[in-house]
């Protein structure tokens, strides 16, 4: 069961430390404790790290009584994100010139997917020429990146709410779970805050038999990254060295 507990069969998995740091910056180190196990055509991952903020609702709808109506004001919640190379020259950077590559990213929201057990796959495509629903990145006079992030192909777990015509309380979501389908539901996930630390459990086929998904190798090495959001949007994410997920037996 994917429930974000710690149980007795993560306890004997071997946790492996890592330091995230600002994208941007390399400032605020913030360190996220990983576990793996796999059965024969599962990968399950548990990770762990310090937020003293549960920020579990994204953009809400706030009553503003002196309008008498909604206003929706900017609230990130809390992410997550595990990536593989998919194709290209896989770099830890988004914003480069020097590598063009595709990774497939599970992408844990606390505000959306998570209520529900679910987990966005997607893709993230990095080059130097358009691509479609790529937004275009400028280098400071250097070039431009060309950046997608794509869910894959069906659809989320989570869909926006219209704006509420009436009070419904002081605050209230602007998402409503739903069953996701193809592609886009190939992880589960939950994760659970004790009010100092996120953990959060994951699983997903070793071999989806999608195109736009890794084939993690329970012999081989396989590379990876995690990235983590704090109340952040996306750009002010931080984000781990390269990681190399060897099983041992």
């Amino acid at each position: 069961m994917i429930d974000g507990l710690v149980d007795e069969a993560w306890r004997r998995a071997q946790p492996l430390t890592v330091i995230v740091r600002e994208a941007i910056g390399g400032q605020r180190p913030i360190p996220v404790e990983l576990r793996a196990l796999h059965t024969a055509d599962t990968l399950y991952v548990l990770a762990r790290w310090p937020d003293s903020t549960r920020s579990d609702m994204r953009d809400p709808y706030v009553w503003n009584p002196a309008s008498g109506a909604y206003d929706r004001p900017s609230r990130p919640d809390d992410q997550f994100a595990l990536e593989f190379p998919l194709r290209g020259d896989f770099d830890l950077s988004m914003l480069t010139l020097d590598h063009e590559y595709e990774a497939d990213v599970w992408h844990w929201k606390a505000g959306r997917g998570n209520p529900v057990g679910w987990v966005d796959d997607k893709r993230h495509i990095i080059g130097s020429t358009p691509t479609p629903k790529a937004k275009e990145y400028s280098l400071g006079g250097h070039g431009a990146v060309f950046v997608a992030r794509l869910l894959d192909d069906g659809t989320s777990a989570y869909a926006a709410i219209p704006v509420p015509e009436s009070y419904g309380g002081d605050v209230v979501d602007s998402f409503a779970p739903r069953e996701p389908s193809g592609s886009a539901a190939d992880v589960r996930g939950k994760g659970v805050h004790d009010g100092a630390q996120w953990t959060l459990e994951m699983a997903r086929k070793l071999r989806t038999g999608h195109s736009d998904d890794a084939v993690i190798d329970p012999v081989g090495e396989n590379v990876c990254a995690v990235a983590v959001l704090d109340d952040e949007l996306y750009w002010h994410h931080s984000v781990s060295g390269r990681i190399r997920l060897r099983f041992t037996r």
